[in-house]
């Protein structure tokens, strides 16, 4: 099961929307210690996200998704802890 998510959470990345690797993040952070959904985060902010090169400028770009799976994998870790004795 978690092979089947990070695979569909990769492709997901790639190929579809970048909503279908952030429920694999949420349901990751669910069920497993996941380091894996740290690296969909960043994996996403790097396929989705623009180039920062404007006209001679510099636009600093805020990696969504890879601050918001870290806070997700760092919320859940309690919750998951507790219920999934």
């Amino acid at each position: 099961m978690r092979a089947a998510l990070v695979i569909v959470g990769f492709l997901g990345a790639l190929m579809l929307s970048p909503w279908v690797p952030a429920l694999c993040v949420l349901f990751l952070a669910l069920r497993y210690r996941a380091w894996e959904a740290i690296v969909l985060g960043l994996l996403v902010d790097l396929t989705w996200q623009p180039f920062p090169a404007v006209a001679g400028g510099y636009v600093h770009i805020i990696p969504i998704f890879t601050i918001s799976s870290i806070f997700i994998v760092w919320v859940f870790e309690p919750l998951r802890s507790q219920f999934l004795r």
